[in-house]
């Protein structure tokens, strides 16, 4: 927002809440913690591939944290049959099969994996002689995690009020209005936070089978209709995670169509003063030469100057970044001279989602001339500021 087109990256709020429960997952467990968990999880892991090596599916790899990768063999087809059953989900490749464990995984769950590939092997048995799999040399020397927070709250009860005593600081929904302007979301109801938790949604593998994903895809594609809908756009990709990333996104496809047409030359965009702080640095990331426009004292664009400097750049424009409502809170009055201008010489125009909310059921950027546009959902769509992800 501040540096702009000088900016090294156009990320202006990114998955904090992840960010932040990490944080605190390493708080509550410090070095000593993760250390022991990294131990069981490695042990288990090593206790798999014993056990697999017995069955004659050795791992490819001597050296291993948490994943063994085994070849598949002439029993592929049975082994994938084995996995459905017990309703296991492998890494399957053409001539492989892959395993990863974490924290979750049990003994019961190894010897089910021994199952898929046909052993009936006991876990206390096998881990007797399975030697480790991660070599000294791998193992960090250096001190981590060293500042007293990670050392301080051992239990749930101190946890909680140390999470309490941080929020106490927090001017948040439950307290007042959030005085952020436009970047900051409009409303987290409960109602849409609770199927946050939810197995069903927080449970799923993002490498799933497709099969096993019918409710999430059934979900994409009433989204997208409805998006599509509300826009006045033709299609939607629900592929970004942020807006910084839906802004790279939606620069890359005007990039790309220009490409298409053999006018791979385009490459100025032109950007309002007024315009949403991370337009510069993103066009500039996207190797585009950003021109400045000029807006009047009310953050209006100045037609005249947008006309005389698409005419300017007639061989060269690709792009206006137009934020609509602008960060001052205007409506642009002129918003469908203003895309006509750039058609006219050449242009696309992408339209910052930033203030979408203030125009959803009054107005359709697809019907008075944007063309691309992101959309932020913790603004316009109610979910957790920067937690949402992926995506939706």
């Amino acid at each position: 927002h501040i540096r702009r087109e000088k900016a090294t990256s156009n990320i202006c709020t990114a998955q904090v809440l992840l960010a932040v429960i990490a944080a605190m997952y390493a708080i509550y467990h410090g070095p000593e913690g993760l250390a022991w968990i990294a131990r069981n999880v490695h042990r288990r892991t090593s206790v798999l591939a014993a056990g697999l090596k017995q069955l004659g599916f050795a791992p490819l790899s001597k050296a291993f944290f948490d994943t063994v990768t085994v070849q598949a063999g002439a029993k592929r087809n049975e082994i994938i049959a084995h996995a459905a059953h017990e309703q296991i989900n492998l890494r399957i490749e053409a001539d492989t099969f892959s395993i990863a464990l974490d924290e979750t995984t049990t003994p019961a769950t190894v010897e089910a994996v021994w199952r898929i590939f046909g052993g009936q092997l006991a876990y206390d048995d096998v881990a007797k002689d399975a030697p480790e799999a991660l070599p000294t040399a791998f193992a960090r020397k250096s001190d981590y995690l060293t500042h007293p927070v990670f050392h301080a709250h051992r239990s749930e009860t101190e946890l909680l009020r140390y999470m309490r005593k941080l929020s106490d600081r927090d001017l948040a929904l439950d307290r007042a209005m959030i005085p952020l302007g436009s970047c900051t979301m409009k409303l987290n109801a409960t109602t849409e936070m609770i199927p946050v938790t939810w197995p069903q949604f927080g449970a799923l593998h993002p490498f799933a089978p497709r099969e096993q994903a019918a409710g999430y895809h059934a979900m994409f594609d009433k989204l997208k209709g409805w998006l599509c809908d509300i826009t006045g756009y033709d299609a939607i990709s629900l592929q970004p995670n942020s807006g910084a990333q839906g802004e790279y996104a939606g620069l890359m496809a005007i990039r790309g169509y220009h490409i298409g047409r053999g006018e791979a030359h385009r490459n100025v965009c032109l950007i309002p003063s007024s315009a949403h702080g991370t337009n510069p640095a993103t066009a500039s990331m996207v190797g585009m030469s950003v021109t400045v426009v000029a807006c009047d004292a009310n953050g209006n664009v100045d037609v005249e100057d947008l006309r005389a400097k698409a005419k300017a750049n007639a061989d060269r424009l690709a792009a206006i970044m137009i934020t609509y409502p602008s960060t001052h809170g205007v409506f642009e009055e002129h918003i469908r001279e203003i895309c006509d201008i750039v058609h006219a010489h050449g242009g696309q125009v992408y339209l910052d989602g930033a203030n979408l909310n203030a125009q959803v059921g009054l107005s359709r950027p697809g019907d008075y001339g944007a063309d691309v546009s992101h959309l932020n959902l913790h603004k316009t769509f109610c979910i957790p500021h920067g937690g949402g992800g992926p995506g939706v």
